[in-house]
């Protein structure tokens, strides 16, 4: 390679990676310029990013260029304004192009600003070209980083559509975050109606259920909260009774590619929640029609096992071995009207706990109608049995095994209380749902028309 273009290409490599800078300052050292070199960091504050003659106290200096110039858009490649400063920085020079802004904050004014500001021309430019460089250099940064998220979003699409239980859902929506974002800090909160709780992640304080976590409506975008030494996002996925916050952390404020690519998987997980939702629904629609389809197979053959008693001993005894069956506890008590002696008596009992008093009596008048029962079934846990016979216009409860238990069915139709089944002790596999009770309720309804055939 000939020398001379060595040293062309050593000089605009110098030049592009920074070196304008130092020609810059060189030349206004050249010319007695004591000036600083900044560019804005925000409204308020200027950046130092070099220095002619003078020593800064910070690298970040109050705004002292608001209203100088005009604004709108830089026509040419570059252009150099100049206007009067203040008593720290008698002048100010504006250098900028379409997407950029060089300050340089003058100590001391030249006698002929204008032929300075000719003179000051070509290391404009120089300062325009490393711009330009830089700002390519950062596009291609941007492009490479959503390149990356792409293929994040990708992966994603892959798999955030599966069905997984919530938990597994916030550790993998964990793990996409992670994986994407690189937050300082990160945890998966779930909404549990009066209080948080971490699904995944550490977290040092749990925040109250309150403001953006007690919102009914939730916005679909990030939220951003400025702490004082980091930035706190926020990330709602709220479906239905479902809701989720992704608590994340960074340094400084993260970049809208972050933002819009958090707004995305934010929108994902929603319809991931809401498909999942559905998908369980209809899981549990099948397994509700499948036990009823079988409810009502073993009812139709309960009904004709009894249908089929010759006797009213057989049928009482088969009633209490069909309610113990399907009330899945093995105490239980048959209490008939006996008419004979003028009340309502133990017919039957099966426990393994104590042995019932038959010769006990719960007096009446007459045989109840049915218009004084008002409930199918009594949950005992909620109301003593003695209540029960009381709100019948009975007496009170004479039998304290029967107010041990956990439920009475009565045995009514629409004429008369024939009686009334006692059900209690410990329930294997757990408590009866809706579909037991009610199918024990419509045995008991037609045991009461069937006791019509033993009058």
């Amino acid at each position: 390679m000939p020398e001379n273009i060595k040293e062309l290409y050593n000089k605009t490599d110098f030049i592009i990676s920074g070196g304008a800078l130092e020609i810059l300052t060189g030349f206004l050292n050249d010319k007695g310029i004591k000036a600083l070199v900044v560019e804005k960091a925000d409204a308020e504050t200027l950046n130092v990013i070099d220095a002619a003659g003078v020593v800064p106290a910070s690298l970040s200096i109050k705004n002292c260029t608001a209203g100088l110039f005009t604004s709108g858009v830089a026509k040419e490649a570059f252009e150099i304004d100049f206007s009067k400063g203040n008593d720290e920085w008698p002048g100010v020079i504006r250098i900028r192009g379409a997407e950029w802004e060089v300050y340089l904050l003058l100590k001391n004014l030249p006698a002929d600003i204008d032929a300075f500001i000719e003179e000051l021309k070509p290391c404009a430019g120089l300062i325009g070209l490393w711009q330009k460089v830089k700002k390519t250099s950062e596009m291609e940064k941007k492009l490479s980083r959503l390149s990356y998220m792409i293929l994040a979003t990708k992966s994603t699409l892959a798999s955030i559509f599966e069905p997984m239980p919530l938990p597994y859902f916030a550790s993998f929506l964990s793990d996409v975050l992670q994986e994407s974002l690189f937050p300082k800090t990160l945890a998966i909160l779930k909404d549990e109606g009066n209080y948080l709780t971490v699904l995944h992640g550490k977290i040092d304080n749990i925040p109250e259920r309150k403001g953006i976590f007690a919102s009914q409506i939730l916005p679909p975008n990030p939220i951003v909260e400025h702490k004082n030494s980091h930035v706190d996002v926020i990330l709602p996925v709220a479906e239905s009774d479902s809701r989720l916050f992704a608590l994340m952390s960074w340094d400084k404020l993260p970049n809208d590619q972050t933002l819009n690519f958090l707004e995305l998987l934010g929108n994902l997980a929603v319809r991931a929640v809401a498909i999942n939702n559905l998908r369980q629904k209809s899981r549990q629609n099948e397994a509700n029609m499948s036990s009823g389809e079988f409810s009502i197979l073993s009812l139709s053959n309960v009904l004709k096992v009894l249908r089929g008693s010759e006797s009213r001993e057989k049928f009482i005894s088969l009633l209490v071995d069909i309610f113990i069956e399907q009330g899945r506890m093995k105490d239980c008590i048959f209490v008939a009207w006996d008419k004979a002696r003028k009340g309502y008596a133990i017919a039957e009992h099966r426990t393994g706990k104590f042995k019932a008093d038959n010769s006990t009596l719960l007096p009446s008048s007459g045989n109840l109608t049915g218009e004084k029962i008002r409930e199918s079934y009594y949950d005992l846990s909620k109301e003593k049995a003695e209540n029960v016979f009381k709100s019948w216009g009975l007496a009170g409860c004479p039998w304290e095994e029967i107010s041990k238990m956990k439920f009475i069915f009565p045995i009514c139709d629409d004429n008369s209380l024939e009686g009334f089944i006692a059900l209690g002790g410990q329930q294997e596999g757990g408590p009866l749902d809706r579909s037991e009770l009610t199918s024990l309720q419509l045995i008991a309804q037609f045991a009461a028309y069937e006791f019509r055939r033993f009058e």
